[in-house]
């Protein structure tokens, strides 16, 4: 990737999750190699999805890149037992935990950049990221370590498709810690993320994606989701939606009846209908690149 980028250098690092066992997180900054002339930078902090990391998108970071050149940076974040973090694959102890990470991860991002603030900054999430970036938003509003001025939500796991074991459903309160870790099937596999065959092989041949997520992940996602849609009320920041219509790992529907709650002002959706859940890595993911690029851009 390195030849790539003409406009951009890589700075990485690691710093110590929230998890109780202290594991690390790994980021990585898309910085521009000279400033920006117009001085009209946008700064876009992009979370992941569950069980992929953020390598999975590295194709929608070379386009903004490209085209925005100098006038964009990137900043990514692994979230814990995902990707090159560490931890426990594909598990986290309590939701919470993550969006205290992105808390971190921001906070991380002040102190580096936000000396002289870019224009705008955009916080993206895609699939589970776009969950923990609404409910960070939402729950630690006053701990924001910078104006986020707009969301770009690809797919949020609002109601996402996640199915337990009918044994388990009956005791998960009762379930001892150390069963939490087990890991259960995915109810999809990656050629129902992208109807581009290449980008569904990637996914499987990549080691650093999990084929299955532990128990206490899938709990803690579910609990997280509960009473979600109060939180549309609460929301006032600008916010792109890009919805797919076949997508077998979130209920869009539900995330549509999310929408119906917020301010009609600050709600942009574009949809989908023939596509997968994976908007960043489909098909169609051209027109999408543009759609966000745009976006970010007013």
């Amino acid at each position: 990737m390195s030849s790539e980028l003409d406009y951009h250098q890589i700075k990485d690092g690691t710093f110590l999750s929230h998890f109780s066992e202290r594991a690390h997180i790994y980021f990585k900054h898309y910085i521009p190699k000279k400033e920006s002339q117009s001085k009209k930078r946008i700064h876009l902090v992009f979370q992941h999805g569950m069980i992929e990391y953020h390598k999975r998108h590295e194709d929608f970071f070379v386009f903004l890149m490209n085209h925005l050149k100098e006038n964009v940076m990137i900043s990514v974040m692994d979230l814990l037992g995902h990707g090159l973090s560490g931890g426990h694959r594909a598990y986290v102890d309590h939701f919470d935990t993550f969006q205290k990470d992105m808390l971190s991860f921001l906070e991380l991002c002040k102190n580096e950049f936000y000396n002289e603030p870019p224009e705008k900054t955009v916080l993206m999430g895609h699939s589970l990221g776009g969950l923990i970036c609404l409910k960070t938003i939402t729950e630690y509003y006053e701990e924001l370590p910078f104006n986020i001025d707009s969301l770009v939500l690809v797919n949020p796991a609002l109601a996402p498709k996640i199915e337990l074991p009918n044994p388990i459903k009956s005791f998960l309160n009762k379930i001892p810690g150390h069963i939490n870790q087990i890991r259960i099937p995915l109810i999809y596999d990656a050629y129902d993320l992208s109807h581009d065959n290449e980008k569904a092989k990637s996914f499987l041949h990549d080691h650093l994606i999990s084929k299955a997520i532990t128990l206490n992940l899938a709990k803690e996602t579910l609990r997280a989701v509960k009473g979600i849609n109060s939180a549309s009320y609460f929301i006032e920041i600008p916010c792109f939606f890009l919805l797919s219509g076949h997508d077998k790992l979130v209920d869009n529907e539900q995330t549509k009846l999310f929408i119906t709650g917020m301010d009609k002002s600050l709600v942009k959706v574009k949809y989908y209908p023939d596509m997968y859940h994976d908007l960043l890595n489909e098909t169609c993911r051209s027109d999408v690149f543009k759609e966000i690029m745009r976006y970010i851009k007013k």
